[in-house]
């Protein structure tokens, strides 16, 4: 029996679904019994799989019967990023109760700030590797990645040079561009009083909001939801091309040293 263990950021949704219809060896996939796992459950189901949603208790027993490869995903919120201190908290908390069951962990997240700068080190004593989504280049050594947006750009070097000519921009992956209202607020004050109405945005530097194409259809209102948000914020869109390289690398590389590369 093998076990990957997945906690991560519901934006990756659709990338965590890419990378489960692009490996045939998996058997099994869990979801803990969790409320930011619904998005994905329905994702999944709707991609052909048949998820089982039990506690961290009942998977224990389950896996003790199998001897396939097993998934276990438990998803966070997306307003953690807000508050690192929590959202390093409610990480760590997940990575502690999921490592237990895994024989590696993958964090679907970047270095967020510096909320995972240490976590190779935090987590040295555990019995399993853990990972963050990483770069990995011919050119440069294996580097965390900065973020979700660095993710969905290919990585560090292209998200900072793409950066220093869109410093006005929002940056919006088909989840962000769906979720926008419940993590920003609709015109309301957020967590540490962030104001998000146009005139504040305006204030702030905000005048485009790029439309970052990741090439993944699971969210179906993308360019609709974009163009929302401009309109209600007097932003000029503008487009970007994305992808899904660092997802697909990361999964495959920690999938790859626990149960071997896939099959051609």
């Amino acid at each position: 029996m093998t076990v990957l263990g997945i906690i991560g950021c519901r934006i990756f949704e659709d990338e965590i679904v890419h990378v489960f219809e692009n490996d045939p060896e998996i058997n099994r996939i869990y979801l803990v019994e969790n409320e930011e796992n619904r998005g994905l459950l329905k994702k999944l189901e709707g991609a052909g799989f048949k998820p089982e949603v039990m506690s961290y208790r009942e998977i224990r027993a389950e896996l003790k019967k199998s001897s396939e490869f097993s998934v276990i995903v438990q998803l966070q919120g997306m307003g953690l990023h807000i508050d690192p201190a929590r959202l390093k908290k409610e990480t760590y908390v997940n990575v502690n109760l999921i490592s237990r069951l895994a024989d590696g962990v993958l964090l679907f997240y970047g270095l967020c700030g510096l909320s995972f700068s240490k976590m190779q080190k935090d987590f040295e004593y555990i019995g399993c590797p853990v990972k963050l989504l990483q770069e990995r280049s011919e050119s440069s050594p294996v580097s965390p990645l900065d973020d979700c947006v660095a993710a969905a750009l290919g990585g560090n070097t292209r998200y900072r040079k793409i950066l220093k000519s869109h410093r006005d921009t929002f940056f919006f992956t088909p989840m962000w561009a769906a979720n926008w209202k419940a993590v920003f607020g609709e015109g309301e004050k957020l967590l540490q009083d962030f104001e998000f109405t146009p005139a504040h945005l305006r204030e702030l530097g905000y005048r485009k909001v790029a439309r970052v194409r990741t090439g993944l259809s699971y969210e179906p209102d993308f360019e609709k939801n974009v163009e929302e948000f401009a309109r209600r914020f007097g932003l000029e869109i503008t487009e970007l091309e994305g992808g899904t390289k660092i997802a697909r690398e990361s999964y495959s590389q920690l999938r790859n040293m626990l149960i071997g590369p896939l099959q051609a």
